[in-house]
């Protein structure tokens, strides 16, 4: 492994009136501390990669050379230590980098994976990111084709993974749980959903969810644990690798950590879930606008709002939030747009319709918001009450304008997971171009600098 120890100048600047991922305001700090030139011809940077442990922070990205690296500083420096692992990414932008550090001190790695056999990295020293060794194995279940690693957390800090087995359209998830103590992963069950063995074939694609500690921003695309340990899970299924095949809107709820499933309204399901016997939140037809990506969030209540983007009875795409009312699944239409975005293909697509984003405000509110280039303004945001949902009407809620201006470009943005000084944010920032189907741009972008951004909140006089 090369090791590179790099010095960086620390970017200072002092905003008043900031309003961050439209949640707080006030007067703020903003301290930007770059880490080192990243890929940036496609989105692959961001997602579970920056995480803290009360004295060091450690982030995990592909650099300029599209070689998988592993940084290290000490919280309050600018120092970065940085260890490329023997992994090299091409031009796909599913194969994300995942870090996580278990209760003894380990740090995991694993990523750059679509359809391909494990590839996961742990170290043989607590915090030592030069001790990073390649297992290439969990519990040896359906680990040769491996797409779509996501990291489960709990608030005890105990670990799962989910993770797609086959391909798009035909495969099943798989759940796994780490053991600290033995260092060994087991299966939870042998498959949480499956569309492999129906015909036609499908796969369930789980839609993103949000975390608190990461200030709103999409942790993974999985099972979310709301504050009584309740596991939640919400999904759209694929019958081909095409996206215009997918179709329904599920979720299923666990409340003994992935052993046993249940609908809404608690019904036992059967395992592994198929479109067949799965709790369905709105029936959708292939070729009608769904876009998997969608999130899904809990409220104090324990009640789960779910977002996603499908055609009108028009055939115009439109924001939708699902959520439960009186034992069954209240659908909420949010707009009333005028334009049809037709979406069809394999691989990362370079443009989508809007995939409306949730998240829960400190004070309960339901905030959704969105970027799409054919509406005004192109970057928004509704919050609203639970009352207020539940009575909206489409294209009558007042829509807040975003305050990032709208561009072509990506602007990834990943949430810092672990302890923090108190009244901080941390967040991965990173310029990139736009996915191209997984496929070589004709002119790749340069290598941009990735940052890790310090934001404190700081208190007004006579408050």
């Amino acid at each position: 492994m090369l090791v590179r120890r790099m010095v960086l100048l620390i970017v200072w600047c002092f905003v008043l009136s900031v309003s961050l991922w439209g949640s707080v305001a006030g007067q703020m700090e903003i301290r930007r501390i770059p880490v080192a030139k990243g890929l940036a011809s496609h989105p692959v940077n961001g997602g579970n990669c920056l995480i803290s442990d009360g004295q060091y922070q450690y982030i995990a990205f592909y650099d300029g050379d599209h070689r998988m690296t592993v940084g290290k500083r000490k919280l309050g420096e600018a120092q970065w230590d940085l260890v490329r692992l023997p992994e090299r990414v091409g031009w796909d932008t599913h194969n994300r980098v995942i870090l996580f550090q278990d209760r003894k001190g380990y740090l995991h790695v694993t990523g750059n994976m679509h359809c391909r056999p494990l590839r996961y990295y742990r170290t043989k020293a607590p915090a030592d990111i030069h001790t990073f060794e390649a297992i290439h194995r969990w519990a040896g279940y359906y680990e040769d084709r491996v797409t779509y690693p996501s990291l489960l957390k709990l608030r005890d800090g105990s670990i799962y993974m989910m993770y797609r087995h086959g391909g798009s359209g035909n495969g099943m998830r798989i759940l796994v749980h780490y053991d600290e103590e033995t260092q060994q992963w087991t299966k939870t069950v042998p498959a949480l959903t499956n569309g492999r063995d129906r015909n036609p074939t499908c796969n369930a694609y789980p839609f993103g969810v949000l975390s608190q500690e990461t200030a709103g921003e999409i942790a993974t695309s999985g099972i979310l644990e709301d504050k009584e340990g309740l596991w939640h899970i919400a999904w759209c299924w694929r019958e081909t690798p095409d996206v215009i095949t997918n179709f329904d809107v599920c979720y299923a709820k666990s409340p003994d950590r992935g052993i046993s499933w249940k609908t809404w309204d608690g019904q036992d399901l059967e395992l592994p879930i198929t479109p067949e016997n799965a709790g369905v939140v709105e029936h959708i037809a292939q070729k009608r606008g769904l876009m998997n990506g969608g999130t899904l969030v809990v409220d104090g209540e324990g009640l789960p709002y779910i977002s996603y983007t499908r055609f009108d009875e028009d055939g115009y795409n439109q924001l939708f939030v699902a959520t439960p009312l009186d034992g069954r699944w209240k659908i909420v239409q949010l707009t009333d747009w005028e334009h049809r975005f037709y979406f069809e293909g394999r691989g990362a697509i370079p443009s989508s319709p809007p995939v409306p984003r949730l998240s829960i405000t400190e004070d309960g509110k339901i905030r959704i918001t969105y970027s799409y280039a054919h509406a005004e303004p192109r970057k928004g945001q509704f919050v609203l009450t639970r009352e207020q949902l539940l009575s909206a009407r489409p294209g009558q809620l007042p829509i807040e304008k975003s305050q990032a201006p709208y561009s072509a470009l990506t602007n990834i943005r990943a949430g810092n997971h672990g302890p923090l000084p108190p009244g901080y944010i941390h967040y991965m920032q990173q310029q990139t171009d736009s996915p191209n189907r997984d496929r070589k741009p004709d002119n790749p972008r340069e290598p941009t600098m990735i940052y890790v951004v310090e934001v404190k909140k700081l208190k007004l006089k006579g408050s």
